[in-house]
């Protein structure tokens, strides 16, 4: 009997020896971010990296790197079951509970800026915990509320232990101290436990405990309160606390509707902070304008949707939840750091994902994506619920 149309595609997308899991659709809008990614940290860095480095491209080269070994872990997440990851949710939480705790350990976790957020590995590489444990993090709850059930619904099962495993979570990155990875670490959980069906009164009344803790631990340091100041009112202090957020509006006043043009940035030289990380999307603003900060907007909207789509057809509840919390994590980390460029929130150092330097969050962003590819392959190939 003639095998269906649909059935051929599952055939073809389950066959062995090929790429199959490499989801064409969001393969494009990851290789088009990219690539806008790399060009914008080149044109950010040259010029600090030629003072600091005596090499313009240092930072392109690096960025260059972790992108190759970004894609080549996608590629190789997108051919592995899914439900792999079940299994090792538990695992990858305690090594990253693990790394977290080195990164207060002398000589193997590194202090940059007063801020204890790196780990020291051989060859001079760094590493940054935290971007670990945001997915370890997300597997493990994906796991947890896959478990539950119906007992979801009930605060001792399907509320109280997932706030206490994020509580300890987002207690070791507030000792680092990344106040916005905590946030969004805390509200990708939330999110996921929304969608999994936990009452809104237990999500009400965690989020009202939560929120004078996490104002607290806002104001509570200096630069933090100098933040929200300077978001209330930039223009108070603007040769101090408010001069990060008018000179990334400046950028962005000069690119007008089409920029002007790449390379020719004039913000990136010594006025914007860190214009090839926290505030590369400025960058893009001043170099392409209107046009490039839609166009990038744009693309994230989509690879969003995506996964969205990919999290709705995935059959398997565990699936469905880790879908769902990366393209979380993703989206809000790129809603953040744009929002926080145009100065709609207080300034944190959050990076642009798959854009900004950083070669922990590019490898694990990727990472991410090559998971979500394979849940996309898996609904296809309807083998979303056999195990590995």
């Amino acid at each position: 009997m003639a095998a269906t149309a649909d059935e051929n595609i599952a055939v073809t997308a389950a066959t062995p020896g090929r790429l199959s899991g490499l989801d064409p659709f969001c393969l494009t809008l990851i290789v088009l971010i990219l690539t806008a990614g790399i060009v914008m940290v080149t044109s950010a860095s040259y010029i600090i990296a030629s003072g600091k480095f005596g090499d313009g491209f240092y930072y392109a080269k690096k960025q260059g790197l972790a992108m190759v070994l970004g894609l080549t872990v996608m590629c190789v997440f997108s051919q592995i079951n899914p439900n792999f990851w079940k299994r090792a949710s538990l695992p990858l939480l305690g090594m990253g509970m693990i790394f977290l705790a080195l990164v207060f350990v002398p000589n193997i976790g590194v202090e940059m800026g007063g801020s204890h957020r790196w780990v020291r590995l051989p060859f001079g590489f760094f590493v940054q915990p935290s971007e670990f444990i945001k997915y370890a993090l997300i597997m493990f709850m994906a796991d947890s509320l896959a478990k539950k059930g119906d007992s979801i619904r009930d605060f001792a099962t399907g509320f109280l232990p997932h706030v206490l495993v994020t509580g300890l979570v987002v207690f070791f990155i507030l000792m680092q101290p990344d106040f916005g990875a905590a946030v969004i670490v805390t509200s990708v959980v939330f999110l996921m436990l929304f969608v999994a069906g936990v009452r809104l009164q237990h999500l009400l009344g965690g989020a009202i405990l939560c929120l004078p803790f996490l104002f607290y631990v806002g104001i509570s340091a200096p630069y933090r309160w100098r933040r929200w100041s300077a978001f209330l009112d930039p223009w108070g202090d603007p040769l101090n606390s408010g001069f990060h957020i008018i000179q990334s509006l400046i950028a962005f006043a000069c690119g007008g509707v089409t920029g002007v043009g790449i390379g020719k940035s004039i913000q990136k030289l010594f006025f914007l902070p860190q214009p090839h990380t926290d505030f590369v999307f400025s960058v893009v603003g001043e170099e392409l304008g209107l046009v490039g900060v839609i166009a990038l907007i744009l693309l994230f909207y989509l690879l969003v949707c995506r996964g969205l789509v990919v999290a709705i057809r995935a059959g398997d509840p565990f699936q469905r939840h880790l879908a769902f919390g990366i393209t979380s994590l993703i989206g809000l980390q790129a809603l953040v750091n744009m929002a926080v460029c145009m100065g709609l929130l207080p300034t944190k150092g959050l990076p642009l994902p798959l854009i900004s330097l950083g070669g922990t969050s590019l490898v694990m962003n990727l990472a991410g994506l090559g998971i979500l590819m394979s849940i996309s392959r898996s609904a296809a190939s309807g083998s979303a619920g056999k195990k590995p």
